[in-house]
């Protein structure tokens, strides 16, 4: 059972409109320009190990895949229906991307693991606390020198 320290707000607000996640984005923000933008903002190399953290329906991290396919992705995301929404769209896309379901605050990997973590459209979604356990997660995973991009 979630405590109320673990809720978050779904996509889009109601998970009855999770399924309708990609065509309500599509036709109401610009996320090609602005993870375009993102992408390329995170200079991401060949050997990377990258983390879209709040992966949503994998729209950004095949993206990444797709222009970095030297880079190791991972997508992670706390809610199970998108999850399942999003393995079946990397699938059809092809991509060889890892997909987890946990928590931004509680991120399961190893200290230093990543050399960079990217987020789009998650940050809105956690209470305050829940930003904060999550800013310290991902300084935690990063390496060195490693960066974080947020689109939000």
């Amino acid at each position: 059972m979630q405590n109320s320290r673990d809720k978050y707000i779904p996509a889009l607000g109601y998970s009855w409109l999770t399924s309708l996640y990609d065509p309500i984005v599509g036709w109401t923000i610009k996320e090609s320009a602005f993870k375009t933008d993102l992408l390329q903002q995170a200079n991401i190399r060949p050997g990377d190990r990258v983390l879209d953290l709040g992966c949503g329906t994998v729209t950004l991290t095949i993206a990444i895949k797709q222009a970095h396919p030297q880079a190791e992705i991972v997508g992670l995301d706390c809610d199970p229906t998108i999850i399942k929404q999003a393995r079946t769209k990397a699938q059809k896309s092809g991509t060889n991307i890892a997909l987890v379901q946990g928590f931004s605050y509680d991120l399961p990997y190893a200290d230093s693991s990543f050399d960079r973590v990217v987020s789009s459209l998650l940050f809105h979604h956690l209470s305050r606390d829940n930003k904060l356990r999550t800013l310290s997660e991902i300084y935690r995973v990063l390496k060195p020198k490693g960066e974080l991009h947020i689109a939000d």
